[in-house]
């Protein structure tokens, strides 16, 4: 891929969201939020193909990955009023589907367009599938990377607002209740994914953006999300309990020690 090329994307996609920017105030809104969101993931992808040393080709692709991941969520909330892929559809699957039915990546080797849209279908799985090329599996990495990066520093912002209602293109619309779901603690101190289907409400979301720090892929990826200080903040908004606590040690012990350079352990290690 080339710079002429990318900057065609850039203009098709500038072109095709400002499609969606002349309809109500709440469309408008939704619009420009995921706008600003694409554009921060494109800067994390670069940031992060940067720390890997990719050539300039890769970091083309990448950033047209970036570019494109949430391409769908566009129309999606222009059709269902909603970013919840629970209550209409895989954004992933809708966004690959305007791609094709545009013609946009035709200009490229068919490798590079394969590698484009497995990446985008696989952005916002629970799990990546088994058996990926590498090179798929290396730029899945990287979208996947770049997007929890943005979302967990907006997630962290809402975690910190006092006396007002989360904002529901951040936070899905779960009770604001006390109290948390115990298997999510214990995916968390056993160092598993949490699913959507045990959250319960703003607490057990808190919890389930903390089990994502264990599908990051990057040392690059993990020392931002340290730098900024995401997980005492999400820990700081949840229940000051003793488990609580324990989840927050074993996080933070994790994140250092997956920094750790290779073949250095510590004594607790």
């Amino acid at each position: 891929m080339n710079q002429k090329q990318f900057r065609a994307f850039r203009s098709w996609f500038s072109s095709y969201v400002e499609s969606f920017g002349n309809r109500d105030a709440e469309t408008k809104a939704a619009v420009r939020f995921k706008e600003a969101h694409t554009a921060r993931v494109c800067s994390n992808i670069v940031r992060l193909g940067g720390s890997l040393n990719l050539k300039a080709g890769d970091l083309l692709l990448a950033e047209t990955i970036a570019l494109f991941h949430d391409v769908g969520r566009f129309k999606q909330f222009a059709v269902y009023r909603t970013f919840s892929d629970r209550r209409s559809e895989n954004h992933a699957l809708l966004g690959l589907r305007e791609l094709k039915h545009a013609g946009v990546l035709s200009g490229l080797e068919e490798e590079e367009q394969a590698i484009i849209l497995k990446a985008i279908a696989c952005h916002n799985l629970r799990d990546l599938p088994a058996n990926l090329p590498d090179r798929c599996l290396l730029f899945a990495r990287l979208i996947r990377d770049a997007d929890k990066l943005d979302i967990l520093g907006l997630f962290v912002k809402e975690c910190i607002q006092q006396n007002r209602e989360p904002d529901p293109l951040v936070v899905s619309a779960f009770p604001d209740t006390p109290g948390y779901s115990q298997v999510l603690v214990e995916n968390l101190l056993h160092q598993n994914s949490c699913s959507y289907a045990d959250t319960k409400n703003l607490n057990d979301c808190k919890l389930l953006y903390l089990s994502w720090i264990y599908d990051v892929n990057f040392p690059w990826t993990l020392a931002e999300i340290a730098r900024n200080g995401y997980i005492e903040t999400i820990i700081g908004a949840l229940p000051d309990t003793q488990e609580i606590q324990a989840v927050r040690k074993h996080l933070l012990a994790y994140v250092a020690r997956r920094q750790e350079p290779a073949g250095h352990k510590t004594e607790q290690s």
